[in-house]
């Protein structure tokens, strides 16, 4: 299992589209293989935003990760567009 962090500062005139944009996102990542689907705003840093979840396979991860850097209207809601839309995914490590 894999998780997964997408990470972006929403254009603080846009937010309102992007927030619409957002309400579905949930399922649109779990109908492309996302699990425990969440949305985080930052408290210290306003309008930075983080999505987790969690995937099975680095297929779906590189999937995910394609398709969010092809999603154009969501990627003009972000200051900087698509090249500030930051997609990491992170394996457990086995300690001992």
């Amino acid at each position: 299992m894999l998780t997964v962090f997408i990470e972006y500062k929403l254009d603080t005139e846009k937010r309102s589209h992007a927030l619409q944009l957002l309400a579905s996102m949930a399922e649109r990542m779990e109908a492309l293989g996302a699990h425990q689907y969440r949305l985080m705003e930052g408290l210290d840093q306003p309008g930075l935003f983080v999505e987790t979840f969690e995937v099975e396979t680095v297929q779906i991860y590189e999937d995910i990760k394609t398709n969010r850097l092809a999603d154009q209207d969501f990627c003009d809601c972000i200051s900087g567009g698509a090249a500030k839309l930051h997609v990491w995914a992170f394996r457990p490590v086995e300690l001992g």
